[in-house]
């Protein structure tokens, strides 16, 4: 599907690494080691199933890690550099991220996107400042359908002395029928000059909106999927090939009309 290297191509280091050192597009789908080389700005897709990673970002380097229909794998990464998650998930997920932010003004963003149907999803993310000027911002968005569950478990933590670091956090959800979608905020904070928010907002589609579209000429289904694909674009347009965004387009769409 995807037309990219897979990371087991690369040679390994001394110390069992996979060392990105180039501007390639690297698809990881097992067990791996990465090291993300200083001053280098790497793509990478993660499609993984059951999975330990651990990635390493080095000062002055920028990671793009798109993850794409991913389950129960475990990520640890560890950053000296700038990290920019996106993610998308169609269907059941659940899957574990860790990030330690190493250095000053090292930097982890984060954008989770899940839809389900009928099936629960379970997401944590744990974010450990341990440097100061750092920052992270995490943002999560979940439609659930019918009897689906979808939890976000964030937790983001500024160490005392790690002054003048940034931990912003945000989720948001939308449910149909006797779904949920539950957000467990929690910020730790052992330093007083620092920045740490965090919000949640979930609930049903306006019923004004659909009705403003239906009365427009679309059928309910369209109305919903009109307004959900402005939700979605951000996450779709940040896709690395091009391909794959109407592919996770019609999928969200098969969804929909199925449920």
């Amino acid at each position: 599907m995807l037309n990219v290297k897979n990371i087991a191509e690369l040679g390994l280091s001394a110390e069992g690494f996979y060392q990105i050192i180039d501007n390639e597009l690297y698809e990881i789908n097992s067990d791996c080691r990465v090291c993300v080389e200083k001053n280098v700005n790497a793509r990478i897709i993660d499609t993984s199933n059951k999975a330990n990673i651990v990635i390493y970002v080095l000062e002055d380097s920028k990671l793009d890690y798109t993850i794409l229909n991913s389950n129960n794998s475990e990520r640890t990464f560890f950053i000296k550099g700038e990290l920019n998650i996106n993610e998308i998930e169609i269907g059941e997920s659940n899957s574990v991220t860790k990030a330690n932010l190493m250095k000053p003004y090292s930097t982890f963003n984060s954008k989770v996107l899940i839809i389900n149907d009928n099936k629960n999803s379970n997401y944590e993310i744990y974010v450990n400042h341990q440097a100061k000027y750092t920052k992270s911002n995490i943002y999560n968005f979940g439609l659930s359908m019918n009897d689906a569950n979808i939890k976000f478990d964030i937790t983001g933590k500024i160490n005392k002395g790690m002054s003048k670091s940034n931990c912003e956090q945000l989720s948001r959800g939308v449910v149909i029928g006797n779904s949920t979608v539950e957000a467990k905020p929690i910020l730790l904070i052992d330093e007083y000059d620092c920045i740490a928010h965090h919000g949640a907002s979930i609930g049903k589609m306006s019923d004004d909106d659909l009705f403003y579209l239906m009365s427009r000429g679309l059928t309910k289904n369209e109305a919903f999927f009109l307004i959900l694909k402005g939700i979605v674009k951000p996450f779709t347009d940040r896709l690395p090939i091009d391909s794959l965004k109407d592919e996770v387009l019609e999928s969200i769409n098969n969804m929909i009309e199925k449920g």
